[in-house]
């Protein structure tokens, strides 16, 4: 936690993820200007590279790219288990909504 130098809005969003070979489903948990976090039990590996899509309202959709940097596999459901991802870039479209939520 004391690594964190951003602020983080916690916000549940159905997302899916791929490492380019098979896609998966997640839920966001929370956001950053930087990244986010995906909880999902097919956590992919520290460095793999990711392309996502976030579903917001109204049918609205963010394409990401970024990269894993850290990724946590307890075998406990009902624990925190997911990936974190630093994006990379960072589209106008996701800093329009991360600045939305943040001072919501």
């Amino acid at each position: 936690m004391g690594k964190r130098i951003t602020q983080r809005k916690i916000r549940r969003l159905s997302i899916t993820f791929s490492d380019g070979t098979v896609e998966y489903s997640g839920t966001s948990s929370d956001f950053s200007t930087t990244g986010l976090f995906i909880r999902t039990r097919k956590a992919l590996s520290p460095g793999t590279p990711v392309k996502m899509v976030i579903e917001l309202d109204n049918n609205r959709k963010i394409n990401l790219t970024g990269v894993v940097v850290r990724s946590i596999k307890t075998g406990i459901a009902d624990f925190k288990n997911g990936m974190g991802i630093k994006l990379t870039p960072i589209p106008q479209e996701y800093q329009d909504f991360i600045n939305k939520l943040l001072h919501s």
